[in-house]
């Protein structure tokens, strides 16, 4: 099916960019904020290619994406240990690698209607914990650590789209909660988006970054919000999960333009 097809080029080109990005290597203080930003984003990444295998929606592009995730995720806390951070972040990753040990367990078993509700609570409560290590090392570091927040909480929000958009009509649950977070975070995305091109200091590659990303953005945030019966969402669903790769390869660079160095 060409869809399949495209999810999986999605998610070859969103594994191509993670795995070159900076923020794999660790080495200065900013990249080193990024790690624990990025594994922020992996936990709603891997729930959401979960909810794909256990849906049926792509089983095949979702095990590989889910592999992926738990995989980055593990490398991203194996670097941040050996990263020199100070006492008040290396508390704050002992309690991520705590909540994500449970996690993982449950990821790395084979998906079900019961893990996927228990899922729901369980990546919020790592998502928090990755959430509270990011501002623990930011509050160590510069300004140039800090200007990766934003960008950085739109690749979380991407993977939190696609991830509440298999949620809201799983019948796991009723629909309200999952269809309120999907929302939020539709409308979240939005506005940071408006204030990073609002902002006329930016340089030449990184503006070029921004306008990449609103192009996919428009398609995701209009499928991702679009209302329709369960069956209708279902059928959809593909090409959701290939529109929520291609804006987080989308944020990825973007991230990846500000940890380089700047250009006119």
């Amino acid at each position: 099916m060409r869809l399949a097809t495209n999810l999986a080029a999605a998610l070859t080109a969103s594994f191509l960019i993670l795995a070159t990005s900076p923020a794999a290597l660790a080495s200065t203080h900013e990249t080193t904020a990024d790690l624990a930003e990025q594994s922020r984003m992996l936990a709603p990444r891997a729930t959401k290619a979960y909810l794909m295998v256990q849906q049926g929606i792509d089983p095949e592009a979702g095990r590989r994406l889910l592999a992926d995730s738990v995989s980055r995720l593990d490398q991203n806390l194996a670097a941040l240990r050996s990263a020199g951070l100070d006492d008040t972040s290396r508390t704050k990753l002992g309690a991520v690698e705590a909540r994500w040990a449970s996690v993982r367990t449950r990821l790395t078993t084979a998906p079900d209607a019961s893990g996927a509700k228990a899922l729901y609570d369980d990546t919020e409560a790592l998502q928090t914990a990755t959430q509270h290590l990011a501002m623990a090392i930011n509050s160590q570091g510069s300004e140039d650590a800090r200007r990766l927040t934003l960008p950085a909480r739109m690749r979380l929000l991407s993977q939190r789209i696609g991830m509440f958009y298999l949620y809201r009509d799983s019948g796991l649950m009723t629909p309200n909660a999952p269809t309120m977070e999907l929302s939020y975070a539709r409308s979240e995305f939005s506005a940071n988006l408006v204030r990073i091109r609002r902002n006329d200091a930016l340089p030449a590659d990184t503006r070029r970054a921004v306008e990449a990303l609103n192009q996919v953005w428009s398609d995701y945030d209009g499928a991702a919000g679009k209302p329709g019966t369960p069956g209708e969402l279902k059928k959809n669903a593909p090409a959701v999960m290939e529109m929520s790769e291609q804006v987080l390869g989308a944020t990825e660079k973007l991230v990846v333009s500000l940890l380089g160095p700047a250009r006119p």
